[in-house]
């Protein structure tokens, strides 16, 4: 079975992060648009 920690994100600076560097502790997951061209 598939969990949140098998997944890697891409963080602003473009690096990937592993969500297993985080298994457990509480997480917030929250999808910003930074590069969308609204954002500051």
């Amino acid at each position: 079975m598939t969990t949140v920690y098998d997944f890697n994100v891409k963080k602003a600076n473009g690096a990937e992060q592993s969500l297993k560097d985080f298994e457990g502790k509480p997480l917030l997951i929250v999808n910003t648009a930074s590069k969308c061209g609204l954002s500051d």
